[in-house]
């Protein structure tokens, strides 16, 4: 009897799980990772050891509520501490934003080409999704997505702004207007702000339904800890937090968290070595013959080469590792890279240069 169970199991998974394909991130660390849209430099000096010499008492639960990041994220942003929730990451927020307002008979609105892990979430949460393409690829389409909204089984749209994988940046009119009309929770990932210097953060005062999605993966250079935060009105967070698991962001990030929003100064002089790489970046790449580079506001860029499969496998063999996007809509096959250290991008630039004949 065993037996045939285990020869089965299966059958016990639930439909939109066994559709489900797990998000597949390579782990190859003998390569210059430019393939994530991570801060490539370290923490700033005096931070590490900051962290290090803290008294940290592991034994014990973290603070649930996470109040002292809270009020250093309320300091940054500008938002009441009500208005914060705090998590594991985008990843665990994006799943509690579905708990709370999708489920079974729900519909999530996305434009794709975006961010993969809104799909997985809305799977997740037996959420179904109303994708809404973007406009040449690039464009929010809204009048679109007005329309997708106007379904009765409709209860949010994500926006993420700029879009991964485009670079895009969206008009903030445009995406006003959908907070206003559409009359659903508007979620809107602003996961690469810091390198756009555009938010939507002073708007959460006038619109209940809008919310904002923030990381410390990015601009912060913590990918590693898994930190990010939602950021709305008091009674939207309030929603929000009662499908939060009690101790979900752990004591060790919470404080590199509260030590990071200290570095402000430090972390800005990253972000414009980094702004000032991708452009850079964005112009070399736009001389190379056969290639199509597309405007950004993010640390990434996406481009098209004439062969991207192999480019990819070729810059692999030299050690570089690039986000093979596939088949995007309306762009087709394309190729991301995020910034790297400066002496990084010039190698990875000459070896582009090298596979492509010169």
């Amino acid at each position: 009897m065993i037996d045939m169970v285990l020869s089965n199991l299966e059958k016990f998974v639930r439909p939109g799980v066994r559709q489900l394909t797990p998000y597949q991130a390579k782990h190859m660390p003998q390569c210059i990772k430019l393939d994530a849209n991570e801060n490539p430099f370290l923490w700033p000096k005096g931070m590490r050891e900051g962290l290090f010499n803290e008294e940290l008492a592991f034994n014990r639960y973290p603070d649930g509520m996470g109040i002292e990041l809270k009020q250093a994220i309320s300091t940054y942003s500008k938002i009441s501490p009500e208005g914060i929730l705090i998590g594991n990451g985008s990843d665990e927020l994006i799943q509690l934003i579905l708990l709370t307002f999708g489920g079974a008979g729900k519909s999530l609105i996305i434009h794709p080409p975006t961010f993969s892990m809104y799909q997985i979430g809305a799977r997740l949460t037996d959420t179904s999704v109303v994708e809404v393409p973007l406009l040449n690829g690039l464009d929010l389409d809204t009048e679109q997505m007005l329309k997708a909204a106007r379904s009765q089984d409709a209860h949010v749209m994500i926006i993420c702004n700029p879009n991964n994988p485009t670079g895009s940046l969206f008009p903030r009119e445009d995406i006003l207007q959908l907070v206003r009309e559409s009359g659903k929770i508007v979620v809107v990932d602003e996961a690469y702000a810091e390198f756009s210097d555009e938010t939507l953060i002073p708007e959460i005062v006038n619109y209940p339904n809008l919310v904002i999605l923030r990381t410390f993966s990015k601009a912060f250079g913590m990918a590693g800890l898994r930190l990010g935060y939602l950021l709305g009105q008091p009674e939207t967070i309030a929603l929000i937090n009662r499908v939060r698991q009690p101790f979900n962001v752990n004591l060790f990030s919470q404080r590199a968290g509260i030590l990071a929003l200290g570095y402000l100064n430090e972390y800005q002089q990253q972000i414009q070595s980094i702004k000032a790489e991708t452009q850079t970046l964005y112009e070399e790449l736009r001389r190379i013959q056969g290639f199509v580079v597309y405007p950004t506001r993010a640390n990434f860029i996406l481009f098209k080469p004439q062969d991207p499969d192999r480019l990819t496998s070729e810059l692999l063999k030299r050690g570089f590792l690039v986000r093979n996007m596939g088949d995007l809509p309306v762009l087709g096959k394309c190729l991301r890279m995020s910034a790297g250290l400066p002496e990084e991008n010039r190698d990875f630039l000459r070896a582009v240069r090298e596979i492509n004949g010169g």
